[in-house]
């Protein structure tokens, strides 16, 4: 066991592993500033101690998941919208069916993504995107194939 005040109280950029100097440095707030509470060990150990207002105890907890902030991962399918706007072109620019059987191919890819994401935890994000980006390549291909019969 470590004597606790050796550690010091609690300091804002503190590097992890670097033990603090006996008593309290310059300009560190005086003891009983810092609220009680847990705070990462200043022994460098990848724990959280407690500090009772004004010294450290020999209590330790593993360092809380809650207590790391929470950052939201943005997933994206670009695929599936890639494929929903090579279906509306399709409504509108169609020669030889290319961009119809392009936005086929691009939105079975974005309905593979989705259901990947689906399997690693997420949302199917872009799912309805690709679906009605199918629905609109094969609306331009049935378009285009009876627009060229009728006219041709």
């Amino acid at each position: 066991m470590t004597d606790s005040s050796a550690w010091g109280s609690p300091q804002p950029g503190h590097q992890p592993g670097v033990p603090l100097p006996p008593g309290r440095p310059p300009g560190a707030p005086r003891p009983g500033a810092a609220a009680p509470g847990w705070y990462p060990d200043p022994a460098g150990t990848p724990a959280e101690r407690w500090w009772d207002g004004a010294a450290w105890d020999t209590r330790t907890r593993p360092v809380s998941l809650l207590a790391q902030p929470l950052t939201r991962q943005v997933v994206r399918n670009t695929p599936a919208t890639v494929g929903l706007g090579l279906g509306a072109l399709s409504l509108l620019v169609n020669t030889l069916l290319v961009v119809s059987l392009g936005a086929l191919v691009v939105c079975v890819l974005g309905l593979a993504r989705a259901g990947q994401l689906g399997t690693a935890g997420f949302a199917p994000v872009g799912r309805g995107r690709a679906v009605a980006g199918l629905v609109l390549a094969a609306v331009g291909a049935a378009a285009t194939v009876l627009l060229k019969g009728l006219v041709f």
